[in-house]
């Protein structure tokens, strides 16, 4: 009877923690979001990493201009087009220290980083950049958006003034 009342216990628990609303779920869906922003970036998806902004969200790059959650994709595609920093194929992010708080039902805030990494001489992987992102994220249409995403240069260190 003790097994079945642990087992029978377990397995709401796990429902519970599958339940969109859960804490679980909400974490889980938000760490998608945070990894979808590199994703559509590195697959040059730049509709879909439009799409991960609420409809009055707003992109602030490491250059600091801000730009609406509709225009940051055709922002972000210009970024690549122009590659003033010279970076080779192929590239790609690495993200790391993820934190999230979720500071209400519909909204959370998020700290993360990440390495830029691009091809080395040897060809091998390097890194080119790491970022820091402070977010504020909504939930909007029953999906986690960043309703705010700043991204704030670390390496190389941004020049002192």
């Amino acid at each position: 009877m003790h097994r079945i009342a642990i087992a029978i216990a377990a397995a709401l628990a796990l429902a519970a923690c599958s339940q969109p609303g859960s804490e679980a779920a909400d974490r889980a869906a938000i760490h998608d979001l945070l990894m979808d922003y590199g994703k559509t970036i590195d697959a040059r998806d730049f509709d879909g990493f439009a799409a991960l902004f609420a409809s009055d969200g707003v992109y602030v790059g490491g250059a600091g201009g801000e730009t609406r959650g509709t225009e940051a994709g055709a922002a972000m595609k210009q970024t690549f087009a122009e590659n003033a920093l010279g970076f080779g194929e192929l590239n790609f992010h690495v993200f790391f220290n993820e934190q999230v708080e979720l500071t209400g039902p519909d909204s959370a805030t998020a700290t993360s980083k990440s390495f830029f990494m691009v091809p080395g001489e040897d060809g091998a992987p390097k890194p080119a950049l790491m970022a820091e992102y402070h977010d504020t994220i909504v939930r909007q249409d029953g999906k986690w958006k960043f309703s705010r995403r700043e991204v704030h240069g670390l390496l190389p260190a941004p020049a002192r003034r």
